[in-house]
């Protein structure tokens, strides 16, 4: 048996060949060598899958595993399922990382003992290139934190990606992603964060976050997005209400209440066609009204025109109030 690496890299694939060399480039360049790369093939029909292979020969402590489309959060799932490594990250394959990234943060976890390295991005348009400016800020500004959900609250810039974070693999072990949805990183990192004995914050920009035309953040909304919306927040409630229920409030407030926040712009913003938003509004009233219900979703720490359209949607005969209101907050508001 192969010893075990020190960092497990999870790298999900999913028709990306244009993008998919800089991402296996990025991981190839890491000063700190002693990682294993799980690229998981999620039923590319592109030539990704090929792309894979080809690194990975070249490069023992690549493996490419294979398997039908199962989306985003099933892929992670089957990297997290193989992963040997006494810590986890992830990487997007569309994306890629500072040379550094994996020296630094491993660095950081043992200096700081904590469970979770929390690191900073850089959005960028640029695909990548092997120059990168070096990673330092003059100091590095760093906080360990031994309440690490309660820091996530309050804001003190943990971010709610998965794949600014290094994991230490005990920590996450039995956690999975929710398959099926979109937005599948908020919840993971809520339930991450709360198993955490501690999570050590620093502003070091380790990642490049590719504006990608094509994902699933900068697509049209669509009614998937709409029940991702609606299951996540469900989830988060009904794991913090039974895990952690003392902080079920300020969850609610600062996570969940900002879930329905996103969900209606999105819808608005970026549905262009009137029918399909307003489709997507009817879709969205039965779920909010059952939320609400169920406490998972309120008026507190909502802006006024926020209040007015979950007011409509809670009361309005149909969804057509709250849309119109919507509507019309983007275009004069």
């Amino acid at each position: 048996m192969t010893r075990r690496p020190l960092i497990s890299v999870i790298v999900p694939i999913y028709n990306v060949a244009p993008l998919l060399n800089g991402a296996l480039e990025s991981l190839d360049h890491q000063t700190f060598q002693d990682f294993e790369a799980i690229l998981v093939d999620d039923g590319s029909v592109d030539e990704s899958g090929a792309l894979a292979e080809s690194f990975a020969a070249d490069h023992p402590n690549f493996v490419v595993i294979h398997q039908e489309n199962k989306g985003l959060s099933g892929a992670r799932n089957t990297g997290l399922n193989a992963a040997r490594g006494q810590y986890i990250f992830f990487l997007d394959s569309d994306d890629y990382l500072h040379p550094k990234a994996l020296e630094v943060m491993y660095r950081l976890a043992q200096e700081s003992r904590a469970d979770i390295v929390s690191a900073s991005y850089v959005h960028t348009s640029k695909t990548y290139a092997p120059a990168f400016k070096p990673l330092t800020r003059g100091r590095i500004d760093k906080h360990l934190s031994k309440r690490p959900l309660e820091s996530f609250l309050e804001g003190k810039n943990i971010h709610s990606n998965v794949w600014t974070k290094l994991y230490k693999a005990a920590v996450i072990r039995d956690l999975r992603f929710i398959e099926g949805i979109y937005f599948e990183d908020v919840p993971f990192t809520v339930m991450a964060l709360d198993r955490a004995g501690s999570v050590l914050i620093t502003d070091l920009p380790i990642y490049y976050y590719y504006k990608n035309p094509n994902s699933i953040m900068r697509t049209s909304f669509t009614e998937k997005k709409v029940d991702s919306y609606l299951k996540l927040i469900n989830e988060i409630a009904l794991y913090v209400r039974s895990a952690r229920p003392e902080l079920f409030d300020v969850v609610r407030r600062r996570v969940l209440n900002k879930r329905f926040k996103m969900m209606v712009n999105q819808c608005v913003r970026k549905q262009k066609d009137k029918a399909v938003r307003r489709q997507l509004f009817d879709v969205m009233q039965p779920g909010v009204r059952q939320l609400v219900a169920a406490g998972a979703i309120s008026y507190d720490g909502l802006k006024w025109y926020h209040k007015a359209a979950l007011f409509l949607l809670l009361h309005a005969a149909s969804s057509t109030p709250a849309r119109i209101w919507m509507q019309s907050v983007k275009l004069f508001g």
